[in-house]
């Protein structure tokens, strides 16, 4: 539902500034603003469920790549987490 309201409230934003209500379009604009910050607010990230575990698995994954953080060592820490027993829940 929420998705419908920003797309709505985009549409209504264009069709404002095509029509030169600029004052108005950014009214809108601060609405479409604090939906969509409200929308990311409410998601929950994993977490691990043992943190300590993740905690050196990364420290395992800063020393073999070059480059952290990265895809393909974050990919590596999370599978070596797994594979030692850790989990993730919403946190």
């Amino acid at each position: 539902m929420t998705q419908e309201i920003l797309n709505e409230l985009h549409g209504a934003i264009s069709e404002l500034e095509n029509a030169g209500m600029i004052k108005e379009a950014d009214v809108l604009t601060d609405v479409f603003i604090k939906v969509a910050a409200k929308k990311k607010s409410t998601k929950k990230k994993n977490v691990p469920t043992n943190p300590s575990l993740w905690s050196s698995c990364k420290a395992q994954a800063k020393k073999k790549f070059d480059v952290y953080p990265s895809a393909y060592a974050n990919g590596w820490a999370a599978k070596q987490y797994k594979a030692k027993g850790g989990g993730w829940k919403k946190g």
